[in-house]
């Protein structure tokens, strides 16, 4: 990732990077959108969460979904519905195999789980849109993408020229 890039990330995330990530979808304004997690970050920390969502825009938006209960909703959903448990479970264990391909053999403890770690639930709707976005495999977050729409900012979120956030950014629904 170029320096250029990461201090874009690290100002959407309002903090540092603690490992190397890759840019793997971008918005309208060319900035990052999601990020591609190494399986364990530099000290060695396990990390589950191979795709991670960086733009505010989004990560609003789906904080706002997550408030109003839809993980309860779509795991009762997901629990009750034999086609959609299907899905779900098949991209839990597609998406923990691809992670682990990338697992160094020096690892000492490697991560587990599925989209976010999760085993048995779908735990963070944040994560499961940002891999719909990155491979487009998520069901779970094929139907969070339907809920919150394509990417409407009017102003990018980070001014480039000042490497700071955009005052004149605001989130619309």
């Amino acid at each position: 990732m170029t320096n250029h890039n990461k201090q874009i990330v690290e100002i959407q995330l309002g903090r540092k990077l603690r490992s190397e990530v890759k840019v793997t979808t971008r918005c309208h304004f060319n900035l990052p959108v999601v990020i591609k997690v190494p399986p364990n970050l530099d000290d060695g920390t396990p990390f589950p969460t191979t795709y991670w969502l960086s733009c505010p825009m989004y990560t609003k938006k789906i904080g706002s979904l997550e408030s109003k209960g839809l993980i309860k909703e779509l795991d009762s959903q997901i629990q009750s519905d034999k086609n959609l448990y299907k899905q779900w479970i098949g991209r839990q264990e597609s998406y923990e195999a691809e992670r682990n391909d990338e697992v160094d053999e020096n690892s000492k403890i490697p991560p587990y789980g599925g989209v976010g770690g999760a085993r048995e639930s779908i735990k963070c709707l944040h994560s499961h849109f940002a891999d719909q976005l990155a491979t487009g495999k998520n069901m779970v977050g094929n139907i969070v993408e339907e809920l919150v729409g394509g990417y409407n900012c009017v102003e990018p979120c980070i001014d480039k020229d000042k490497m700071e956030k955009n005052t004149a950014w605001k989130v619309e629904w």
